[in-house]
């Protein structure tokens, strides 16, 4: 089952790690990024940021789909985690069952014109084509840093797109 998949270009952090976690009670974060699952210095840090009790699995795109599609892990929670808006598109194509997708703390590493949906969520024009699709797709779309702050629907991040 899959709780939720998060889009944040920081992957694991401190906001993941506690507050995601802590409001998602989940049995693994999935890490699906293709670099992170080649590079053991941000593997060994993101290991080192999870929370006790929780498993913490790093694969490329492909092998985080195998993972979720498997009989293996039917009974596991997951809380999907990707860098981008595009990569979680890419798992929802071959995943049944993703139901929510959260934009997180996204755009920090862009360095593309961005448009500013909340104060530490910002977007690309290609970032949106594919929040569209999602939606276009019934997954419910949103933009919020942490379960405890302000959430903004997909007719929002619409809305802050219709002003350029």
């Amino acid at each position: 089952m899959i709780s939720l998949v998060r889009v944040d270009d920081r992957l694991v952090h401190g906001m993941v790690a506690v507050s995601w976690t802590s409001a998602l009670k989940p049995d693994c974060i999935l890490v699906a990024n293709d670099a992170a699952s080649k590079d053991a210095f941000m593997s060994m840090t993101m290991k080192m940021a999870k929370p006790a009790g929780v498993s913490l699995i790093i694969k490329n795109i492909e092998e985080s789909i195998g993972i979720l599609n498997s009989d293996k892990y039917k009974s596991k929670k997951f809380f999907v985690v990707t860098e981008s808006i595009e990569d979680a598109y890419k798992v929802s194509e071959q995943v049944d069952g993703i139901k929510t997708i959260n934009i997180g703390t996204a755009g920090l590493k862009k360095k593309e014109k961005l448009i500013s949906t909340l104060p530490q969520i910002k977007m690309t024009i290609e970032d949106f084509e594919y929040a569209r699709k999602l939606h276009e797709k019934g997954i419910d779309v949103f933009a919020q840093v942490t379960p405890s702050l302000e959430r903004m629907n997909y007719e929002g991040i619409l809305k802050a797109f219709h002003t350029i």
